[in-house]
């Protein structure tokens, strides 16, 4: 598929003098002078911040301050009240600016490079050509572009002002997100990257720091063109000078050869790996050495940096920093698909052994019941035998005999409520505790049959209404549940009628009274999935939600 380009024509001096004002500004795009905020009062709030909003990453910390009407103005750019300076980036300077149209807090991106009026222009005109481009990105995953023009300032972009941290940023705090939030992070950008390549746009600098945090597993994609401004440059200038991230860079932009959307594919590989890892796949001290490695190296498995890396994450990033594009996923539609399809292979797997664990457990509750019926048929034997072997012996005399021989009197329905008990205890002890039958049921049995043999006459004569009544409501109980099966990616926590009953995976299942229940699943990324069902003992009820889709 052919992506849409424009390209505008500068002389070799003009290209010679921005690429050499970008330099002075951004140096070697690996270590950037960190803006002086300028907000009121200074205490903690994450905001789109001015290095991510030029290319650059990062985030600023930022107050909750008084409300921006109340902020001074410190200048305008069209109609937007620039309310205070958020930083310098490679490429320009951002404020926090108000929109009076539409009463909104924005981020407003300027182009501010020391250039010739004649320079200034052609920049100017690939700045609007490339917010173009990134205004016609609708997406979840895609920083939104509100506006764009020019002003005697220079051109401008306005977009939405998020709250959060970079990539880039994140992992300097020494943030490592698991495998599975790793995929997911990774998972999501593609998606975005693949909506872009649709229409036609190709990002050509994805880096973690253009991959903005706004949840902890919720990226944005920041920076739509700004790499594309860079990568019209004719190369002049300094050698050691590349366009762009060169950790991250394809082998194709190193050598300057034609790029398509699998430069993109081969850019997120990298940033998969150093989310795996904790360390980037490609090194060096110079940019030489770093652009050197780029091409020539193949850096060792992400599984064998950390242990911790599933062998198919591990294949999944490989495969996308491949050398040759041909041999890389074709697209990051592939990339996404082959991602999610391990997700999901994780979700069946924890609800796998979820149900593994319930089918443990309700297979010990149906011995525990097992027993107990066991143990009463013993009772009632016993209290017939009883019946039949004792002796008439005089009133008064059994008991006596009884405390001689250090046996309590025990009535049959008091052991057979023994055995309930003990049959109830057994079916509520935890996963990790196995009885052995013969052990616990046995003796069990043995001690209601000697109490029930030695009970008089008289007190085993009466059958044992208690007992009955017992077993009954027992059975009457277990049938009178139902069966609530749950099926939800990536994750949520549950809540049964307002009360939370856990989280899925590993929960998959819930056993509920019969009846009309409301079951709430939250995943604080996505807006709440609630259901109301009816729950019928023997007939199971499944729950299949997906967030994010």
């Amino acid at each position: 598929m052919e992506f849409q380009k424009t390209v505008f024509a500068l002389t070799p001096e003009q290209a010679l003098e921005a690429e050499r004002a970008a330099l002075r500004a951004r140096q070697d795009d690996v270590s950037v002078t960190a803006p002086t905020p300028l907000h009121p009062d200074g205490s903690d709030v994450s905001v789109f911040g001015p290095d991510a909003l030029m290319g650059l990453g990062g985030a600023r910390s930022l107050s909750h301050g008084p409300s921006y009407d109340d902020l001074p103005t410190i200048g305008h750019i069209s109609r937007y009240a620039l309310k205070y300076h958020l930083g310098e980036g490679g490429l320009g300077t951002v404020y926090a600016a108000h929109d009076p149209l539409l009463s909104r807090l924005v981020a407003i991106k300027t182009l501010s490079l020391e250039l010739s009026p004649e320079a200034r222009e052609q920049f100017n005109a690939m700045f609007l050509n490339e917010a173009r481009a990134a205004g016609g990105l609708n997406h979840p995953h895609i920083v939104t572009v509100f506006d764009a023009g020019t002003s005697p300032q220079g051109a401008y972009i306005a977009m939405e002002l998020l709250k959060g941290k970079d990539l880039r940023q994140l992992l300097k705090e020494g943030w490592r997100p698991t495998p599975v939030e790793a995929a997911l992070i990774i998972r999501r950008v593609a998606d975005a990257l693949s909506y872009a390549h649709s229409r036609g746009v190709v990002h050509r600098d994805v880096k973690p720091a253009n991959i903005f945090m706004v949840g902890r597993t919720q990226p944005k994609v920041l920076d739509f063109g700004i790499a594309r401004v860079a990568s019209t440059q004719d190369g002049s200038g300094d050698d050691d000078y590349v366009a762009g991230s060169p950790y991250y860079m394809a082998p194709e932009q190193v050598r300057h050869a034609p790029v398509d959307r699998r430069c993109d594919v081969f850019s997120l590989g990298v940033v998969f790996y150093e989310l795996l890892t904790g360390v980037k796949p490609f090194q060096g001290s110079t940019l030489t050495e770093i652009a050197t490695a780029v091409v020539t190296r193949t850096p060792p498995l992400a599984e064998t940096v950390n242990r911790q890396v599933p062998p198919a994450l591990s294949a999944i990033a490989s495969r996308a920093m491949e050398k040759a594009p041909e041999d890389r996923y074709r697209s990051a539609r592939l990339l996404s698909r082959e991602l999610r399809h391990w997700l999901d292979e994780q979700a069946e797997a924890a609800q796998h052994d979820e149900r593994q664990a319930a089918d443990r457990r309700h297979h010990r509750k149906q011995w525990a019941l097992g027993g107990l019926a066991a143990g009463l048929v013993v009772a009632v034997i016993g209290v017939s035998l009883g019946d039949l072997l004792a002796p008439h012996a005089p009133a008064g005399s059994l008991p006596e005999a009884k405390a001689a021989a250090g046996v309590p009197a025990v009535a049959p329905a008091q052991a057979a409520s023994s055995v309930l008990a003990a049959a109830s205890a057994a079916a509520e002890l935890p996963a990790s505790i196995t009885l052995d039958p013969s052990e616990t049921l046995v003796a069990g049995t043995v001690a209601v049959a000697s109490a029930a043999v030695a009970g008089s006459a008289a007190d085993s004569a009466a059958p044992a209404p208690e007992a009955q009544d017992r077993t009954a409501a027992a059975v009457a109980a277990a049938s009178g549940n139902g069966q609530v099966n749950l099926a939800v990616s990536p994750w949520g926590q549950v809540e049964v009628d307002g009360v939370a009953a856990g989280t899925v995976p590993p929960l998959t299942r819930l056993t509920l009274p019969a009846g009309r229940h409301t079951i709430t699943i939250r995943n604080q990324e996505f807006p709440p999935h609630s259901v109301t069902v009816n729950v019928t003992a023997g007939q199971p009820v499944t729950i299949r939600h997906r967030f994010g889709s």
